[in-house]
């Protein structure tokens, strides 16, 4: 993605072609983490679809741009691996799934219950991803990375352009940084189409913040911590009655950190993954 520049007009092509059930999602004032922070905080709230995430936009528009492949394998146990095998079944696609071995218990479970293949190998996601592209090979299947589909960016993108249709201004926009696809897609459209909003790509604990082409499409990294995390999801189910997962929470943990103060200000805050447990 390093020569990315987001086509507009395949952004607007996603938003038609993917599912009604994956966009136009909830977005709105949130009356009391407004109060809460002293600023306006437009939820933008990707939880309530099928797939529990921001993912599901970006597997339906990948699906819909491939609509030939019969089998793929998806180094992937998080949202995008959920999100993808679900696109998959309801296309009768055989889509199977690698993790680490330290992959969430619960999310595999379910994936599996779910009807989804999936394999754990390797000590970290990038020893995952060898084993991954080796089993596709030998199965003859297509091999998909979140970081090398320029339709996942664009279907991200699609959620950046409904906010911009109905938010006249936004200082800030905090997203998780954990998807790569996710900050470049918000980001780009951002930078092209709303350039006064700061994009804020959000990092859980001390792992790696954005690489390549994500770090020219945000403006900035914050890094939160558990403690952080807790007291956000805390904060949207008191609020919000939404069920955040780590992830969906961690960028209203980073506005509470770092958003910015006094009035006239209004940020948004993308809750982006529910809690599957």
């Amino acid at each position: 993605m390093s020569e990315l520049s987001l086509d507009l007009e395949r952004v607007g092509a996603a938003s038609v072609a993917i599912p009604k059930v994956f966009v136009d999602t909830p977005q709105y004032i949130s009356d009391g983490l407004s109060r809460m922070l002293g600023l306006d905080v437009i939820l933008k709230v990707e939880t309530v679809n099928p797939v529990g995430s921001a993912a599901g936009r970006a597997a339906e528009w990948w699906f819909e741009c491939n609509p030939d492949e019969r089998r793929i394998v998806c180094p992937s146990v998080s949202d995008l691996g959920v999100a993808m095998a679900r696109a998959g079944r309801v296309r009768g696609v055989e889509v199977d799934l690698f993790g680490p071995l330290v992959a969430d218990r619960g999310m595999v479970d379910l994936l599996r219950r779910g009807g989804t293949t999936v394999q754990l190998d390797g000590n970290d996601l990038l020893e995952a991803s060898v084993e991954a592209r080796r089993y596709a090979a030998v199965v003859d299947a297509r091999l998909v990375e979140d970081e090398t589909h320029i339709e996942f960016v664009e279907g991200a993108a699609t959620m950046a352009a409904e906010l911009q249709a109905d938010v006249d201004s936004m200082t800030e926009i905090y997203v998780p940084a954990d998807s790569g696809f996710l900050a470049v897609g918000v980001g780009q459209w951002c930078h092209q189409m709303m350039p006064s909003t700061r994009v804020v790509a959000v990092v859980v604990g001390n792992g790696p913040g954005p690489v390549g082409m994500a770090t020219t499409s945000i403006d900035q990294t914050v890094h939160v911590d558990n403690e952080s995390i807790d007291r956000a999801r805390e904060a949207l189910a008191r609020h919000e009655g939404l069920r955040a997962s780590e992830i969906g929470a961690a960028p209203l943990a980073a506005a509470m950190l770092s958003a910015p103060q006094g009035g006239g200000s209004t940020v948004v805050v993308a809750v982006t993954s529910r809690d599957l447990g």
